[in-house]
């Protein structure tokens, strides 16, 4: 039996590639898929093996599939080898309204399904269905534009020395490694944290390794408002101490690296200048060096950068940090807790000491703090 339906999308085929290669919301517009589940080891391209839960009046019937053709933004081939049998290819065509799109299956019914009989019933039934499912795909495409996903990267907002920020449609922003660095785990530390509430940006989706979506934020970062209003100063640093102690009530995936005891989330750059003061209050970023440990290990690593770290800002900012420094980072330790913090600083250091991008003035600084030697 074989079956065709088409719809002209309005969008570039790589945009609909993007949303297509994630098998797993395949059930998001498809009306006849309940669910769709990973069994192979790899999540996309040839060799992707996966189940798709579809409804049989009260029953649930599995579509068992493999991925054998995969060009991406232009076509996907499907095996089924499940109750129902045969081919299935996605292709994808460029048009001058966007994209057209052809659904093609090549498919047997088993023989209790009434065999050629039950495939003349069926053909006009599954044609229908997979129109209706091509119509959903429409919706969700446009619903996905008019979110801001699956646009290409917008003016530049922010950089920084690993990374930049552009804007990505109304709302949202992409997050880039200009290195070619992989960001799964600061998308896997936002799906986290923003499970439980705790003030992170909102994540959307990853593009690809190196590049996120996530919401859009505006005003000032903790250190700009710092160096901005210094009578600020000792609000903020209270803030930061709490702010420590709200993501160790939030735990780490168990597959992450531990940086020491404990099994919660911890940021590792938890600085002012990683967080925004946005109309919702302040909001943590840059959750890239994300890992699993303690809260006051966490602590004591921003205490190390308190203390030693330098400002790019400006000679102003320069003056005003260092002149405040000390006093911003003793309440931040009083606040979180002196006791827990301390005893862990020399190895807090030593984590420190292991980023390549410290200066050797923040070096020097980063060894006699560790010493106990830092004025």
């Amino acid at each position: 039996m074989e079956i065709r339906a088409v719809i002209n999308l309005p969008a570039t085929p790589n945009e609909v590639w993007t949303y297509l290669a994630d098998v797993t919301k395949h059930s998001e517009w498809m009306i006849d898929a309940v669910r769709v589940e990973i069994t192979s080891k790899i999540l996309e391209g040839p060799g992707l093996t996966f189940d798709c839960l579809t409804p049989v009046g009260p029953f649930r019937l599995r579509d068992r599939m493999k991925i054998l053709e995969w060009e991406p933004g232009h076509v996907m081939g499907v095996q089924h080898s499940g109750i129902v049998t045969g081919f299935g290819r996605f292709t994808l065509v460029p048009n001058t309204g966007g994209t057209q799109f052809c659904w093609d299956e090549a498919i047997q019914l088993p023989w209790h399904f009434g065999g050629k009989l039950g495939e003349r019933v069926a053909k006009p039934i599954l044609t229908g269905i997979w129109k209706r499912n091509l119509r959903g795909l429409r919706r969700r495409i446009i619903e996905r534009q008019e979110a801001g996903l699956g646009l290409e990267p917008g003016g530049l907002i922010n950089i920084g020395s690993e990374w930049e920020l552009r804007h990505y449609g109304p709302e949202h922003v992409v997050r880039t490694s200009t290195q070619g660095l992989n960001l799964s785990r600061e998308a896997e530390a936002l799906v986290a944290v923003n499970s439980t509430g705790f003030p992170a940006p909102v994540f959307v989706q990853q593009l690809d390794p190196s590049s996120i979506v996530m919401e859009r934020l505006d005003g000032p970062t903790m250190l700009e408002d710092l160096t901005s209003r210094p009578w600020t100063l000792s609000r903020h640093a209270k803030n930061l101490a709490r702010l420590h102690r709200a993501l160790g009530t939030v735990a780490a995936p168990s597959h992450w690296e531990r940086v020491s005891e404990g099994e919660s989330v911890v940021h590792l750059d938890l600085h002012p200048g990683n967080i925004k003061m946005s109309s919702r209050g302040p909001v943590v970023l840059n959750w890239s060096r994300s890992a699993r440990g303690s809260s006051a290990f966490d602590a004591a690593v921003t205490y190390v950068i308190l203390r030693t770290g330098t400002s790019r800002d400006g000679r102003f900012a320069r003056l005003l940090i260092g002149t405040l420094r000390k006093r911003f980072s003793n309440i931040f330790l009083k606040e979180f807790g002196a006791s827990e913090v301390l005893p862990r600083v020399r190895e807090a250091a030593e984590l420190r000491l292991l980023d390549a991008d410290l200066s050797s003035h923040e070096r020097e600084a980063v060894f006699a703090l560790a010493r106990d030697e830092l004025d």
